[in-house]
């Protein structure tokens, strides 16, 4: 059925969540757990803002730690589970290339992240890649 899970984190209580959900769901189907961390490379030239590279840096710092993070909560339900940070446009790559670059059938995204002035601007990333998607997406909310 599943083989693959791609699982998006960005370090809210909602992708942490996600996480738990992807790990219970891969350890009874026997799959694997692709969990990345997306950090943008987008250029917000109209607003006057250009990331430079102590920039990414610390989006990569940052990415490692809550990719540890949910790398110890699949590892804690017994799911098998590799992790990466990668760089582009968020919504893109998790809707169209990790699926095809880690052959994932099925995404599970928090229904929403950290990121709220992201949001505003530029729209869901959640809701983006329900629409975009080319794979079953599985959305899960975050219940305290």
């Amino acid at each position: 059925m599943y083989d693959t899970i791609l699982v998006p984190v960005d370090g809210s209580d909602n992708a942490m969540r996600a996480v738990e959900e992807a790990a219970d769901l891969a350890k009874s189907l026997d799959a694997t757990l692709q969990i990345v961390s997306v950090a943008s490379d987008q250029r917000y030239v109209q607003y006057g803002v250009t990331l430079g590279q102590d920039v990414m840096e610390s989006f990569r710092d940052r990415a490692e730690e809550i990719l540890d993070d949910a790398r110890d909560i699949a590892a804690k339900k017994g799911a098998k589970v590799e992790t990466h940070f990668v760089v582009g446009v968020p919504k893109i790559q998790i809707a169209k290339e990790l699926p095809e670059k880690y052959d994932a059938s099925l995404i599970v995204i928090g229904k929403s992240g950290v990121n709220g002035i992201s949001r505003a601007i530029l729209g869901s990333t959640t809701a983006y890649v329900v629409r975009h998607s080319t794979v079953n997406v599985m959305v899960v909310d975050y219940k305290k």
